[in-house]
């Protein structure tokens, strides 16, 4: 099948941020896209404004998805329509039995010329106006993409956690019972929802949905391998020498005997570190940095301080294993725009220290995330979200026992390959999962992914490679179909996956892979 004549689609804005934002979606799915309005007809234009391109464009078809609450008043008076607005659940397929949500305010459209296109239940997503190539989106897109995403970076610590930094010693040092105790949540397992791990996903639905609803098949690049659906990253967090010289001796036992490379975080300071110990892991996987005193007083350092935190941090790893150390997590999951910054200007590659979305932030005593479950750049660092609830939160947090635990892990991990997502796992050494005797449920946990021949199986590190390169590709015409051109060619460019979505409906997306 031939990709609609409309492409590469044309995005229009008035400001840098709605330009920033708009490729960023277009980026997301790697469909192709430009800034400018070509000479001849038939393009598709997204649009932030209500607009009537010039004499000689009648075949264009605009969809326009207004980014304020005045944009939305202007399409009111350019084309003579009514709305009204209200707070809804939205929910839209993505594949068969698989499905995406977000709460958010929606501005239905409404008059004698408008009719629905795209529709979640009772409401309207896209409209269009008869007689016309014009189509509506009554949600906010960009607003809301980065009041979820770039809004979520930004934790603020509670005047509890903030009271418990100044202390002379390191909360460490408090009981593990009475930490645990503290940080008990009445929610619980309730605030562990598809709607709360990834309605940034929705948002990205609802923008492809429409290209393609509107003007035909679009092309696509897969993210991830040929061959591959889905994706899968183990990551520990090694807080203590407890952690490190037993926990992950059983967690290395059962990721030996399934072909599983993890990821282990490792603060540098905190504990008597041995360059063998450490040479086992990074044998096993990779290292990452985890600060250096793993104390919970990062967020409240200045940038310069911060910065050379996680300089040393680095540097010292690096040292004892004698190999580069790219990614970093925080402790405690501490994430701001001004860490992120850090994390760049100490040199590193990648963080993952964002949940997409966790019970009990130990930082802000509340529930918190970014809402995404796809890595994303932010500050120059690719952040790859933690996407899965973490071992703590399910277990410590929770109350959950280690087969109630991996049971719900499995269960949203099945919704997030379905999504074609990847599965971040945090599994602390220190926790239920490293004890012997729960050894088995880890080991079930990690068969589901080891069995499943479509789940490509990952370190954190070889995470961002891939999704960096995966960023670089771009398409090109052809005089049949488009092309892409690999960023580095060479053998790895035949490994992306070029997709058609042809389709938009009740089961969600409808994609066929494209040959090399």
């Amino acid at each position: 099948m031939s990709v609609s004549r409309s492409w590469p689609i044309v995005l229009k804005s008035a400001t840098d941020r709605d330009s920033r934002l708009l490729r960023e979606f277009a980026e997301f799915w790697k469909v192709p896209y430009q800034f400018t309005t070509r000479n001849e007809g038939g393009s598709l234009v997204f649009t932030t404004q209500a607009t009537h391109l010039p004499h000689g464009y009648e075949d264009t078809t605009i969809v326009v998805s207004p980014s304020c609450k005045e944009d939305f008043d202007k399409v009111v008076r350019e084309y003579g329509l009514e709305t009204s607005s209200k707070i809804c659940l939205i929910h839209l397929p993505v594949g068969p039995s698989v499905k995406v949500s977000l709460r958010t305010e929606v501005h239905e459209f409404s008059g004698s010329r408008v009719e629905p296109v795209i529709r979640a239940g009772e409401v309207t997503i896209l409209s269009k106006i008869r007689g016309t190539r014009v189509y509506l989106l009554s949600v906010d897109l960009l607003s809301e993409y980065s009041k979820r995403i770039y809004g979520g970076i930004e934790e603020r610590p509670s005047k509890r956690f903030w009271f418990a930094s100044k202390l002379p010693f390191s909360y460490q040092t408090i009981p593990r019972f009475i930490r645990d105790r503290s940080f008990r949540s009445g929610q619980g397992l309730a605030e562990i929802t598809e709607e709360k791990l990834s309605p940034v996903e929705c948002l990205r639905t609802i923008f492809l949905a429409s290209l393609v609803t509107v003007c035909g098949p679009i092309p696509k690049i897969g993210f991830w391998r040929k061959g591959k659906s889905c994706a899968l990253v183990v990551t520990h967090d090694v807080e203590t020498l407890a952690g490190l010289q037993m926990g992950a001796q059983t967690l290395l036992r059962v990721e030996r005997s399934l072909a599983i490379r993890s990821t282990w975080n490792v603060p540098s300071d905190r504990y008597p570190l041995s360059s063998q110990a450490l040479r086992d892991l990074r044998d096993s996987g990779e290292i990452g940095g985890h600060d250096t005193l793993h104390d919970g007083r990062l967020s409240f350092l200045d940038m310069k301080a911060k910065a050379q935190r996680l300089r040393d941090c680095r540097e010292r790893l690096e040292r004892l294993i004698e190999h580069p150390v790219h990614g970093f997590r925080a402790p405690l999951l501490q994430h701001s725009s001004e860490l992120v910054a850090a994390v760049a200007t100490a040199g590193y590659r990648y963080d993952s220290s964002c949940p997409s979305w966790e019970i009990l932030s130990p930082t802000s005593m509340g529930p918190h995330g970014v809402g995404s479950i796809f890595p994303f750049e932010v500050a120059n660092i690719l952040e790859i979200p933690v996407s899965l609830p973490q071992d703590h939160q399910l277990m410590r947090v929770a109350g959950e026992k280690p087969p109630a635990a991996v049971d719900l892990l499995l269960r949203l991990s099945r919704w997030i390959q379905g999504l074609g997502g990847p599965c971040v796992l945090l599994v602390h050494p220190d926790y239920e999962f490293g004890m012997v005797e729960w050894e088995s449920e880890y080991r079930r946990l990690l068969e589901h992914f080891a069995s499943d021949p479509s789940c490509d199986i990952m370190t954190l590190g070889e995470m961002s490679d891939w999704w960096r390169y995966r960023a670089r590709a771009q398409w090109v015409a052809t005089e049949v179909n488009p092309s892409i051109v690999s960023p580095d060619g060479g053998a790895r460019g035949v490994e992306l996956q070029a997709e058609l979505v042809t389709a938009y409906g009740s089961d969600g997306f409808t994609t066929e892979r494209l040959p090399s």
